[in-house]
């Protein structure tokens, strides 16, 4: 079982990381982003003309 320590020390790390980062942007992350964005847009444009 995992206890409240860990888990605050779990997400005390992750925003350490998030806080170290340094490059603001994130590409890989930026074309994910988008690339989904505009299949879900498509689909629904789709499903509204059908």
């Amino acid at each position: 079982m995992i206890t409240r320590i860990h888990m605050q020390d779990q997400i005390h790390n992750r925003i350490e990381e998030f806080m170290d980062e340094k490059s603001i942007y994130d590409w890989d992350e930026i074309f994910q982003n988008a690339t989904t964005l505009t299949l879900i847009m498509l689909f629904i444009s789709l499903g509204l003309s059908w």
